[in-house]
């Protein structure tokens, strides 16, 4: 079962997650962990807790052996996975975790401590679901804010890509393929160059975003996840297609759509509200040719994702990995902009109108092609 960029429109902090590689239901108390995906190989030895016995007859002393074994295999989870797993004292983490935790008698009286633990890792994009939070994890798609598309002043092309969430491939194909389609209708136009607005896609699932913006994007290896040992997973563009790998993450509906002009000129605009998979997408741009980037600094969220199941159902959202361009340059917080502008500066849209002005000077706007 797959998980990629889910969004949480029921979480009252919206968060937003891509994923590398597989969910995986994990044993609890084990003493290692053998990862098998694109995030980590082979077998990794996780930490005792210090006079680990003594501690844990301390603990289960008020605290059910069944509480216990869950909040374990949720720390063997983390200790195995995180992004920054490297850089915890897991001793010393575990014994705090498990100290909050005292006295739990059912796995949910552990979620907060787990919670905890997850704050603690510093990355500030791994969380926890319940079991109902993770059984609408498939079926959320949010149409508040849908991609649209225009002419602008005669000659440019304009598309707002929205944050989308949900992992139906019905909707996931649906999306590429609205994405493309809007694409082909502006580019009847002609245009000689284009804006791509990020400013208010807040996440949700990457593939259908890429499969999407792709005609623009072009074709090829356009980022990566770099996890902590330096394995890189990549992402690409092909034929309609957005790839983890060789593999087909999400597509638009044959056929897919080629723009008239091959590598226009493309203005980029992000802001703080820019997060996740929308940083994503930003990280997609860089590196192509004749592309700039205008606006604010993103969320700081330039992190995959990847979700774990455990035994009742609840899932953790772990951050497993960090954004690379196709440069290989690695983010992992703020992406900014080429030339930054302030939203709130004077004019109806100051960020839209520096892309702009940029894009009209470019060579494909001012030789008189049509």
């Amino acid at each position: 079962m797959k998980l990629s960029f889910l969004r949480l429109v029921f979480a009252s902090s919206l968060f937003v997650s891509c994923s590398t590689g597989t969910v995986r239901e994990v044993a609890a108390g084990t003493a290692a962990v053998t990862v098998v995906s694109p995030t980590a190989t082979g077998t990794i030895t996780l930490s005792p807790l210090p006079n680990s016995t003594a501690t844990r007859a301390s603990i289960t002393s008020h605290t059910s052996s069944e509480a216990f074994s869950y909040l374990t295999s949720a720390l063997d989870i983390m200790q195995a996975n995180s992004v920054n797993r490297k850089q915890i004292d897991w001793g010393a983490l575990r014994a705090t975790v498990y100290s909050r935790a005292q006295g739990a008698q059912q796995p949910w009286e552990t979620y907060d401590a787990i919670r905890f633990a997850l704050l603690q890792l510093g990355d500030r994009h791994s969380f926890f679901m319940t079991r109902p939070e993770a059984a609408q994890r498939h079926y959320i798609r949010v149409d508040d804010n849908p991609p649209q598309g225009k002419l602008l002043e005669g000659k440019l092309g304009y598309i707002a890509i929205s944050g989308f969430g949900g992992s139906d491939l019905e909707q996931v194909t649906r999306y590429a393929t609205e994405v493309q389609q809007i694409t082909r209708e502006v580019d009847a136009h002609n245009p000689c160059g284009w804006i791509v607005d990020l400013r208010q896609n807040d996440g949700g699932n990457m593939w259908p975003m890429l499969a999407g913006i792709g005609p623009i994007l072009g074709e090829g290896y356009v980022g990566a996840f770099i996890n902590p040992d330096g394995q890189k997973t990549m992402w690409s563009y092909f034929n309609g297609q957005a790839r983890l790998q060789d593999e087909v993450s999400a597509q638009a509906n044959d056929p897919a759509y080629q723009l008239q002009r091959w590598m226009p000129p493309v203005a980029v605009l992000t802001s703080k509200s820019t997060a996740s998979s929308g940083e994503a997408m930003a990280v997609a741009f860089h590196g192509r040719p004749n592309t700039r980037s205008f606006g604010e600094g993103t969320a700081g969220l330039s992190t995959a994702n990847e979700g774990y199941d455990l035994s009742d159902g609840a899932m953790i959202i772990l951050t497993v990995a960090t954004f690379a361009d196709r440069t290989d340059q690695m983010y992992g917080g703020v992406i900014e902009p080429d030339e930054f502008v302030d939203q709130r500066s004077s004019g109806s849209d100051p960020v839209q109108q520096a892309a702009i002005n940029w894009l009209i000077r470019q060579p494909s706007c001012t030789n008189g092609i049509k």
